[in-house]
């Protein structure tokens, strides 16, 4: 698979947005594994998503109800596993 394929890129997109890190026993087969990425894609991926979200910032269009209850929604998963976890 090439650098740049499109099921690579959403992997790892989909790690760089998950709420919380891949297990550490890298069990999980839904997870993308962490060391898939070089630090040149992750900082080109970053880099991307930086562009995009200044880009909506500057439409105005990055402040939306999707964002707003997608925040919420990690907040709430966050604050229900801390609790289960103590």
């Amino acid at each position: 698979m090439s650098p740049s394929s499109p099921n690579r890129l959403n992997a790892l997109s989909e790690l760089l947005n998950a709420a919380e890190p891949p297990d550490a026993d890298g069990d999980d087969a839904d997870t993308p594994v962490a060391d898939a990425i070089t630090p040149e894609e992750e900082a080109g991926l970053r880099a991307e998503k930086l562009r995009t979200i200044r880009e909506a910032i500057a439409r105005g269009t990055y402040d939306s109800d999707e964002l707003l209850d997608e925040a919420m929604r990690r907040m709430r998963n966050a604050i229900e596993n801390d609790n289960q976890s103590q």
